[in-house]
């Protein structure tokens, strides 16, 4: 995280007012995130992974530096308590169960990798939080260890001929898109943030590829943002047009800055 990284904040809360609030408390976090060190990750044996087509590493072996991710998410917990927020009592609540019991935080960040959806339900209900709020705060902890191993394995996996709708990384399933000036279609990772190119048309979580049951709805007077969504399975993925914007944010801000267009893709019944 850097001077410029929350410049694009800045920037996203000028153009989209709507999402000021939201964008707001990220911006708080994110200067939080300015002063983690994370430890620099070990590569590991990855050979055979990549041989058979698989992504680098599984999420439950990433290898992260969960000292470093459990310190920014108390935190977290210590800033977030302190603002008006409806659940600041949850917040404090969370940093005195962190404070209290160390483990309870590796837990949260052990549910996140694991994808154990029940796990964190019961995590947040002790402290009195939102399921998906715990989510977001423990994936953000994590932000900082991600990048750093991204930066580390950025040649390896450029270098791999990925056609896949998952992670290429970590396997992880796409949170949002972007058109790039040439056209193609780039995909970025819902956990680690690391980018990929993915066909044009085709829908990466279920390999669906007929034309006639894909679509696209855009907000009004959004051009640029769409929201392409699948018949087959129901989901659906926010998208930028970068042709149409002199300047795209970094993808997770570029989805804070769009939580409209995920309540009007739920209503309509993706996921």
């Amino acid at each position: 995280m850097d001077e410029n990284y929350l410049k694009h904040i800045a920037r996203l809360i000028r153009q989209r007012p709507a999402a000021t609030p939201a964008l707001k408390s990220y911006a708080g976090l994110a200067r939080i995130m300015t002063r983690a060190e994370p430890k620099r990750p070990k590569n590991g044996h990855l050979e055979i992974r990549r041989k058979e087509g698989l992504p680098l590493f599984s999420r439950q072996d990433l290898p992260v530096d969960f000292g470093a991710a459990a310190s920014l998410l108390s935190e977290f917990f210590v800033y977030l308590s302190k603002t008006d927020r409806e659940d600041q009592a949850g917040l404090a609540k969370a940093r005195e169960q962190g404070e209290n019991d160390p483990r309870w935080i590796g837990s949260v960040f052990k549910a996140i990798l694991e994808q154990d959806e029940k796990a964190l339900e019961v995590m947040a209900a002790q402290v009195g939080l939102d399921p998906r709020t715990l989510l977001f705060l423990g994936k953000t902890a994590l932000r900082p260890s991600f990048s750093a191993l991204r930066c580390l394995m950025a040649e390896i996996v450029d270098k791999i001929p990925w056609e896949q709708g998952c992670c290429p990384l970590c396997g992880s399933q796409p949170d949002m898109a972007y058109f790039t000036k040439a056209g193609k279609r780039r995909l970025h990772c819902e956990l680690c943030g690391t980018q990929w190119t993915f066909a044009r048309i085709g829908c990466p979580f279920c390999n669906n590829e007929e034309p006639e049951n894909l679509g696209y709805f855009e907000a009004e007077e959004e051009e640029g943002l769409r929201v392409y969504f699948c018949g087959s399975c129901h989901r659906y993925l926010k998208t930028i047009d970068s042709r149409v914007f002199e300047e795209v944010a970094p993808l997770e801000l570029e989805s804070l800055a769009t939580l409209h267009l995920d309540l009007i893709a739920e209503q309509k019944g993706y996921k």
